[in-house]
């Protein structure tokens, strides 16, 4: 019995049909495998089933009754002597007198019967692979394109283009998704061991996963590069969807199209997603050029010139207190002389400036990038064990490594990086100053207020922006400090209409204040406000030797991967709620039809190898469950009493069922929430 689902959407006919019969074949090449062994063995089936319940389709030939039933769960082979619905069959007596049932036969017989539905998922596995490398399959490379503050890709030292080419033994071309699955699949307190390339030198370094709330898996915070290239947007307006609502890329000279593919900036060439990134930093406050290939022009076609302005920070004329750092870079300027817990008071030189008086927080990282290359001198508040916290002067000498770049992000609690120097720290929700006449000062803010909370909604007629939410709140205190963040949706969301919840000082009473934004004259963002399509490469073998090699290279892989996946499970390392059932497993099938053929052909590898696994686990009613009845049959020399066949088989026929009913609960949840 083989436990398998999927549902169906009605907004592509072609790829819900395709994903449709890409799920039934891998469940026809299983009930095969049950079915040839055992009609080769001599055994009598009396049904051949793709599904269960009320028959939709049925005729019969011989002695056989073939099916399409209703529910898509899976499928199963009905053989004389082996009928899951009725378990006593395995050890009456009188069944086993006809030559041609099932428990007639000898124990390797039914081992080969058993086993052949698994070993024609795994064979068929391999050639689904192969047959998925020789169309060329597309992949995301293995190349870093954004880490996230102070968490363990950042501490490592990763950062914005690193090219990775080895993930702890493995240093065959990689994938990003070989990243994310060793790190997802690594064990309690294991480090991964990344090495790579970064501007042409190699480095090593070594992660350590970790599992947060509402993390389903181990993680590292680390997202793929990007492309070059903008969405290719359909059915919309031009411009929909390529570039932000009121940042400066919506305004460019002429306009951005769907497709555009960006060559250069301000005439030098362009490789990768990092050179536009670290390209438009270092032109933060000039208006730059782009050269840009139009979708379908000829590539002999000279580049279309786009001019964009820069792009100005938002502000509310706050200055909020600066909290401690919380990480600090491998191999940074700050390795070795500043530790997590250090409170950053003060520059002293080359300037005199109370940091959350004279210089906000959040213009940090802009400062130190600004003094690339000198010394800068800043005075911490260190803690002493046992003793009053001491203030100590640290040198440092920041690196050309350009602010906000590596961008707040929406975990709760999340810090402000300084790449220049490699700290990260929080910023608070307390009101260290307030510029006068600014939006904040109007709107009755002072000093020693804190913020509770900050509230962005669309104005009501407006064009929607790209959010899900017309509304949404994002709340301060002493385990949310995100204030970075917060900051951060000022700069995408400045046409929304943004309210703070504020505690005025000495009062516990909340006051909303609505406040408009206003541009920082001499502050500019790094990026312009331009979508862009995610990376992908093709991989092809080159003939069918390199196709095979890639497809057992694959089929292996698939199967650690599995074993890891239950290890997880069992350690709570993985979430259960990371478990897919019918619902998540047709979307994905359908995700991958519309990717197209080659893609659904290496999910069908994939769906093989999990199938064959799960329905090989020692459960009864699945194909392991009768192999460990067949092994104690082997040993012993006589099948186990019916007692104990019919009471496992119940057992296991109840764990099935509850499994299904958790994982449709979780597909359903999923689907309801929007996740």
């Amino acid at each position: 019995m083989e436990v398998l689902a999927f549902s169906f959407s009605a907004e592509n006919i072609g790829s819900i049909l395709l994903a449709a019969f890409g799920l039934g074949l891998v469940i026809f090449i299983h009930e095969l495998g049950h079915f040839a062994v055992a009609k080769w063995c001599g055994v009598k089936v009396e049904r051949f089933s793709i599904g269960f319940g009320p028959a939709l389709w049925k005729r019969t030939r011989g002695e056989t009754e073939y099916v399409i039933a209703a529910l898509p769960l899976g499928g199963y082979v009905k053989m004389l002597g082996q009928d899951d619905a009725d378990p006593g069959q395995m050890t009456d007596q009188q069944v086993a007198k006809d030559p041609r049932s099932y428990t007639a036969k000898s124990v390797p017989q039914r081992i080969a019967i058993i086993s052949a539905g698994v070993i024609n998922n795994m064979v068929s596995a391999v050639l689904f692979f192969i047959i998925a490398f020789m169309l060329g399959v597309k992949y995301q490379p293995a190349s870093i394109g954004g880490v996230t503050p102070g968490m363990p890709a950042w501490k490592a030292g990763l950062r914005l283009g690193d090219e990775i080419t080895q993930i702890n033994d493995r240093t065959e071309k990689l994938s990003f998704t070989d990243v994310r699955l060793a790190v997802a699949l690594s064990r309690k307190d294991e480090q991964i061991k990344i090495a790579g390339y970064r501007d042409g030198k190699s480095f090593t370094t070594t992660v350590d996963p970790i599992v947060i709330e509402k993390q389903l898996v181990p993680t590292i915070f680390a997202e793929p590069e990007s492309s070059l290239t903008l969405p290719d947007v359909k059915h919309e307006a031009a411009g929909a969807g390529i570039t932000r609502r009121g940042m400066s890329a919506s305004r460019a000279n002429p306009p951005f199209e769907p497709g555009d593919e960006i060559q250069e900036l301000n005439g030098v060439a362009l490789k990768r997603y990092v050179d536009l990134a670290l390209g438009l930093a270092r032109h933060r406050s000039e208006t730059v050029e782009f050269g840009v290939r139009r979708k379908g022009a000829p590539q002999d076609a000279p580049l279309t010139r786009v001019s964009v302005e820069p792009n100005h920070f938002h502000t509310l004329g706050l200055k909020m207190a600066i909290g401690k750092i919380t990480a600090i870079q491998n191999g940074s300027p700050a390795d070795g002389k500043l530790h997590p817990g250090d409170l950053i008071t003060n520059i002293v030189a080359p300037d005199a400036k109370a940091v959350g008086v004279d210089i906000d927080p959040l213009q940090l990282p802009d400062y130190f990038a600004s003094h690339a290359g000198s010394e800068v001198r800043i005075l911490v508040k260190r803690e002493a064990p046992g003793g009053n916290p001491t203030s100590k002067e640290i040198s440092l000498i920041p690196e050309d490594r350009p602010g906000w770049v590596e961008r707040p992000t929406p975990l709760k609690d999340c810090p402000l990086s300084v790449p220049a120097i490699g700290v990260a720290f929080h910023v608070l929700h307390h009101v260290m100053d307030v510029t006068a006449g600014g939006p904040a000062a109007r709107a009755g803010i002072k000093k020693d207020d804190n913020l509770q909370s900050i509230t962005f909604e669309l104005p009501k007629g407006a064009d929607p922006d790209g959010y899900e939410k017309t509304s949404f709140t994002l709340e301060f205190g002493e385990d949310e400090r995100n204030w970075p963040f917060a900051f951060w949706q000022l700069q995408d969301l400045v046409h929304r209409k943004i309210t703070l919840s504020v505690k005025t000082q000495g009062s516990e009473k909340l006051v909303n204040v609505e406040v408009t934004p206003e541009q920082d004259a001499h502050w500019y963002l790094p990026m312009r406000g331009l979508s862009m399509q995610q990376h992908f490469q093709i991989r092809k073998a080159q003939n069918i030797g390199e196709a095979a090699s890639l497809g057992f290279r694959r089929t292996r892989d698939s199967l650690i991967e599995m074993r890891l996946t239950i290890e997880g499970l069992f350690s709570r390392r993985i979430s259960v709620r990371a478990l897919g059932g019918p619902i998540r497993i047709a979307e994905t099938a359908f995700f991958f039809s519309q990717q197209g053929i080659p893609d659904l052909i290496l999910f069908l590898g994939i769906l093989s190898v999990s199938l064959a696994v799960l329905n090989f686990l020692p459960i009864p009613v699945l194909d392991g469950g009768h192999f460990v009845f067949l092994c104690w049959e082997g040993i012993r020399g006589k099948p186990p009493s019916e007692r104990v066949v019919v009471t496992a088989t119940y057992v296991g026929l109840a764990f099935i069922l509850s499994l299904m009913a958790f994982v449709m609960y979780i597909d359903i949840s999923s689907l309801v929430g929007g996740k």
